[in-house]
């Protein structure tokens, strides 16, 4: 080893040195402590013996000034010292010292002292070599971590709409990955899809199941499915792919600015709060499903829970993370303190702010322990836009070209699936042009609605002109719709090219009895019900409507120019 002897005792200093010196260690000296600190930065030893008592500068300011400047690397500092005192020891140890030697010095002791200290520096060695090494390994994995978390943001993100003027959202994810998920998209039919997810766990194991949900809602949503469509697909993907423990508490929601309709589909998160203008709860919409993700759903678990959607609504949905917060005393937040912000005392627009507000407060320094996850949306915001966003729509431009596609629904397929979604799939990868698919799609889904409910199940629509008689129109909707035992649906797409853009000729027939097409006065104008408007917008969508046979056959022409 290199030792410095620091000691302003020549006598000491040099018994030392012969000493040291025959058990081949190199040795370096200095007579003060100023001079001891410039040869050990000079140096570089090993291990230092320093006396107390120097001139110019003690050994405890001197040890203190080595220790400082070796803070990276374990240095020994032995003092010579004839204090035997445990305040003196105390001092030598506060400032620095690792041992200390007391006057005379004894050989064997001195030698032993020295192995120990460089047996305690090697394994200091050690350990500072695997800190090192953890430490890049640390910095790797955050690095890794934040590229995955960049990533899966904006994987996650796109497309979306949280900015959306109708969602209020705040987030608290518990580390780097949330696991909770909300992502928002626009219908082809310019209603608007909410997901809020509560994966298992958290960190990235809940995280990263983000990934196949999103895809599939977002790809599902632009292609017009409904949200049991999308309820059925993403359970059925994460039924395959993740592990038992992992599912997905979800709520979808469909915001129906035609219909003035709000869908719920809730599979284990808790219950979905509505308030009115007053502030007050007026609404709850339990989970009735499953989470996602646990066993496939049979044709029940797709219900959802329909409501009429009333301008001064307000939609509250959370994730368990919120009302299970604990505060330092170790109390839950919990579902009642949450409800007792809807008892009217409140302003509606300042609901939002005052639930997040009181659950941080009512949190304090207590450490997270889950995602936490809060949503409001605005019904009468709702059909809003964001400013810079505008429906992502999938499909690609086509060249005006001459085609022809027909389908026919038996009551069986009508039944068991939705069949709109395909028929506008199968025209938007044909001829649906940007600017133009919002339209169509409005055109063939009210043709579509007319010849189902009002053709084949013989609906009224005058009936969802109250409350209670929305509730009655869609419960009366869905048994008639299961007891259909025979009809059928024609849809007869066809097109023709024009030199600046087409004309897209549909036509839609039913089984049904028809209607007098002619005895029926659709209005937009002041017409904020819930029906009688579908064929005034279809007339001012299209360039011609007209019904034939019984008024079971409607012909629309859609006529498109590029722009």
């Amino acid at each position: 080893m290199k030792i410095l002897i620091v000691d302003d005792d020549r006598i000491n200093s040099t018994i030392l040195q012969r000493l040291l010196s025959r058990d081949d260690h190199t040795v370096i000296t200095a007579s003060n402590g100023r001079d001891g600190v410039a040869l050990f930065e000079a140096e570089h030893p090993d291990l230092v013996l320093m006396d107390i008592r120097m001139p110019l500068m003690n050994g405890y300011e001197a040890a203190r000034d080595i220790k400082a400047r070796s803070s990276d690397r374990f240095i020994p500092i032995i003092f010579l010292t004839a204090v035997t005192d445990d305040e003196g020891l105390a001092r030598c140890i506060d400032a620095g010292g690792d041992d200390f030697l007391t006057k005379p010095f004894n050989r064997i002791i001195l030698q032993a002292k020295i192995d120990a200290m460089e047996r305690i520096q090697q394994l200091h060695s050690v350990l500072r070599a695997q800190k090192e090494l953890l430490e890049r390994h640390q910095e790797a994995v955050r690095q890794e971590l934040e590229f995955g978390n960049f990533l899966l943001t904006n994987i996650v993100r796109s497309g979306h709409l949280q900015d959306a003027p109708c969602l209020n959202h705040w987030t608290a994810p518990m580390s780097l990955f949330n696991g909770d998920l909300l992502v928002a998209s626009y219908t082809p039919s310019g209603g608007l899809h909410i997901l809020l997810g509560d994966f298992t766990g958290h960190g990235l194991s809940a995280a990263v199941g983000a990934l196949p949900l999103s895809e599939i809602f977002y790809e599902k949503t632009a292609q017009g499915f409904s949200i049991g469509d999308l309820a059925e697909e993403i359970n059925d993907k994460l039924v395959r792919i993740t592990p038992t423990r992992m599912f997905c508490a979800a709520c979808l929601i469909e915001i129906d600015f035609r219909q003035k309709s709000i869908m719920v589909w809730n599979g284990g998160l808790p219950d979905v709060l509505i308030v009115d203008q007053r502030g007050q709860l007026v609404r709850r919409i339990p989970s009735s499903h499953l989470p996602l993700g646990i066993v496939p759903i049979n044709p029940a678990g797709r219900k959802v829970e329909i409501i009429e959607m009333r301008e001064d609504y307000r939609v509250f949905l959370f994730s368990d993370g919120l009302t299970e917060t604990v505060n330092t005393s170790g109390e839950m937040y919990g579902t009642q303190r949450l409800e007792s912000h809807f008892d009217g005392a409140t302003a509606p627009t300042r609901l939002f702010d005052a639930i997040r507000d009181d659950l941080l407060q009512f949190r304090g320094e207590s450490p997270q322990t889950d995602d936490i996850s809060l949503i409001e949306i605005v019904c009468a915001k709702a059909c809003e836009e964001p400013v810079e966003q505008r429906r992502l729509i999938i499909g690609k431009t086509i060249l005006p070209s001459r085609w022809e596609a027909s389908f026919c629904f038996s009551a069986d397929t009508l039944k068991s699936v939705d069949p709109l979604p395909i028929v506008i799939n199968a025209l938007m990868n044909l001829q649906a042009p940007p600017g133009h698919r919002e339209r169509i799609y409005t055109v063939l889904a009210e043709l579509f609605s007319n010849a189902l409910d009002h053709g084949l199940l013989r609906l009224d629509t005058r009936t969802k002109t109250t409350a209670t008689g929305f509730h009655q129109y869609y419960s009366l909707r869905e048994s008639r719709l299961a007891g259909l035992a025979e009809g059928f649906i024609k849809v007869v797409l066809k097109h023709e090219p024009e030199h600046d853009g087409g004309r897209l000729h549909i036509r839609v027939e039913d089984s049904g009895e028809g209607f007098d097409s002619l005895g029926v006065h659709s209005s937009l104008e002041d017409n904020l019900d819930h029906g009688g408007r579908g064929i005034a917008l279809i007339r001012s969508l299209c360039s011609q409507l007209e019904y034939q046979g019984s008024g079971n056959i409607a012909m629309a022409v859609y006529r498109w120019t590029m722009s």
